[in-house]
């Protein structure tokens, strides 16, 4: 996702000796005395971090349908990224039951929050839609070598992006089943956005400048040790900054557990949407953020982080 990652990959493709040049500039092993490159991409970032940011915010503060069309919108997007991936390999997943059967996850949050019936989300019950449309598709489609793979991928999509990401509106809703003012969900909803962007930010940055060690060269060459390290302090320093801001009800003990889970399930987030794009010989996700990439390459930290803080809050500080 980084700019250095980009680089490195493009770098593969045209000159395989190349590819410990182009990481350099971010986090490339053995060159200490270079200067990181300018990354033209910068700008880009801080302006989308600009206007998304706010809008983010005040999505999360209205909450209720706003907030549920937020979820459904990135889910969206980025399911239709992961299926692109899919068809760039050859394979052909099942477009319009995986959107109806990830679509089902965030809505059926929703309307079990707002009943009050949220001690569980019926997921026998949207597994079996799911298995039971694919299957029917496949069979609409008729015999194929592929149909195996293809159900398998469009079960992947669904559950890695429908079902994790169906959590950052379930803490929005949170409120509804922990007895509290339903406007502290927004607390709730912006707090892996916080830990998770705070860590992607402080990676990027020291690994960009000062990156020297590779973190995973298998899986994306421009990811430092480095940077790792500067992502899960920032992370930690972050739910500090975060329960003296907006999120009290952390304690210090628990902010300081919670930065270091996120700090290290965000990255890992990203390493396995790197590994998606390796697998499926992609720079990028998509190019629909100025900056950033795709929707996928922004969220890919979210999709570990939401969950992650989601069960956290209800069995650790709220003991649910």
């Amino acid at each position: 996702m980084t700019s250095s990652e980009e680089a490195v990959d493009l770098a593969e493709r045209a000159d395989p000796g190349a590819a410990v040049k182009a990481a350099v500039p971010a986090e490339a092993a053995d060159v200490p005395d270079r200067a990181p490159a300018k990354d033209p991409s910068l700008t880009l970032r801080l302006w989308s971090a600009v206007v998304f940011l706010p809008l983010l915010v005040l999505m999360a503060r209205l909450g209720g349908l706003i907030y549920l069309g937020f979820t459904l919108l990135f889910i969206g997007l980025a399911l239709r990224e992961f299926y692109l991936m899919m068809a760039s390999k050859g394979l052909f997943p099942h477009w319009k039951s995986g959107y109806l059967a990830a679509f089902l996850f965030p809505i059926g949050v929703y309307v079990r929050s707002r009943a009050h019936r949220t001690e569980e989300w019926h997921l026998a019950g949207l597994i079996t839609v799911l298995l039971i449309a694919m299957l029917l598709a496949g069979l609409r489609r008729g015999a194929s070598k592929q149909t195996l793979v293809n159900a398998s991928a469009t079960f992947l999509g669904v559950l890695y992006i429908g079902w994790l990401g169906a959590h950052v509106c379930a803490l929005r809703e949170l409120p509804w089943s922990l007895g509290v003012s339903y406007a502290e969900g927004m607390s709730f909803a912006l707090l892996p956005f916080f830990l998770a962007w705070s860590c992607d930010t402080a990676a990027y940055v020291v690994g960009r400048a000062w990156g020297r060690h590779r973190l995973a060269p298998g899986v994306s060459p421009g990811k430092s040790v480095e940077g790792a390290i500067a992502g899960l302090v920032a992370a930690t320093l972050a739910a500090v900054v975060a329960r003296a801001w907006f999120a009290p009800y952390l304690s210090l003990a628990a902010a300081l557990l919670l930065g270091v889970l996120v700090g290290v399930f965000a990255q890992l987030g990203d390493l396995v949407e790197s590994l998606l794009k390796r697998d499926a010989d992609a720079k990028e996700s998509s190019s629909l953020i100025p900056g950033h990439g795709g929707v996928l390459d922004r969220f890919d930290s979210i999709l570990f982080a939401a969950p992650l803080v989601y069960y956290f809050l209800v069995w650790e500080v709220f003991r649910r």
